[in-house]
């Protein structure tokens, strides 16, 4: 054997045994031991660097006035869902959004999950199965965590993410072909897009003018988005449980699959304490999407408002 043929043999074992230790490499990160050990460590981190940020918090959301009045623990939210297109709307499926109370590493916080589905008989059109959660601190109104498992159409998205309010990152674990792991920097008072819409709820529009502005730094996907959230005015709505003068507000929509760059959606709150969603309007890439209150129970406060 030639020098160039025990050179070429040597070469070609290194790449074998790099290809397998490679291989052994995957295997064990996308086992469920590895994604255990590694989100138990985020959690724990997450845990350890967690402080009060109420000051910061309120300078960067100017006009928010006293938070957590809006909401309680059991509060429960059913909506149902309208496809809208030209002359045809079709009732195609239901969400709800629920509010329990757990522990977050011996944190106290509220734990809100989100449900969203299309009817079967329409999956054939556009098939909707999302399930989102997230911990929200009770002490500072910041995410903790938050899970994301939404499949429409085609298109599945799964992530779980922690929150080091300390250090502004946050750490993500994406669920695709194979799982991928990373960090984000993130602006102080960034919150996750289910906790932006409790915080929107707890804010003192009355405090503000209308079409005045107020800019919420959302984190999604491993990205922050700035959402602007505009104040309307006062609007009245019929609904199934009467006629209730709202609070009209305008919400930036995060660009995707399903919504156009710069569409905006409308929200109609009740004009009370709860600031509670009465109706949602918000124009999809073909058609517009609409979600009507069904139910609630578990309110913080008395609905009020209504028209006579």
């Amino acid at each position: 054997m030639t020098q160039a043929d025990k050179t070429e043999t040597s070469n070609t074992i290194s790449r074998n045994n790099a290809e397998k230790n490679k291989r052994r490499f995957f295997i064990y990160f996308n086992s469920g031991k590895f994604r255990r050990m590694f989100l138990a460590f985020l959690l724990s981190s997450a845990s350890l660097y967690a402080q009060p940020n109420c000051s910061s918090f309120r300078a960067v959301y100017p006009g928010c006035g006293a938070l957590y009045k809006a909401f309680k623990q059991g509060e429960r939210l059913e909506y149902k869902l309208y496809y809208h297109w030209r002359f045809l709307w079709l009732q195609t499926g239901e969400a709800s959004v629920n509010v329990t109370f757990k522990d977050f590493y011996g944190m106290p916080c509220y734990y809100v999950t989100a449900l969203g589905r299309s009817y079967p008989k329409y999956d054939w059109f556009y098939k909707i199965r999302d399930t989102l959660t997230t911990y929200i601190d009770t002490l500072n109104f910041t995410s903790m965590r938050f899970y994301r498992s939404t499949h429409e159409a085609s298109v599945n998205v799964v992530n779980d993410n922690v929150f080091d309010n300390k250090k502004h990152i946050v750490y993500y674990m994406k669920e695709g072909k194979t799982y991928s792991r990373d960090s984000v920097r993130v602006p102080d008072g960034a919150v996750d897009i289910l906790t932006g819409v409790y915080l929107t709820r707890c804010i003192d529009f009355g405090a503000i003018g209308v079409k005045d502005t107020i800019l919420v730094n959302i984190y999604l996907d491993g990205k922050i988005y700035k959402v602007h959230v505009r104040y309307l005015g006062k609007e009245e709505v019929s609904s199934s449980f009467g006629r209730y003068r709202c609070e009209k507000i305008s919400v930036e929509l995060i660009a995707g699959t399903i919504f156009r760059e710069g569409a905006k959606m409308i929200v109609w709150a009740t004009d009370d304490e709860n600031h509670m969603p009465l109706l949602v309007e918000a124009p999809l890439i073909i058609g517009s999407v609409r979600a009507e209150l069904e139910s609630f129970s578990g309110l913080r406060n008395t609905m009020e408002r209504k028209v006579k």
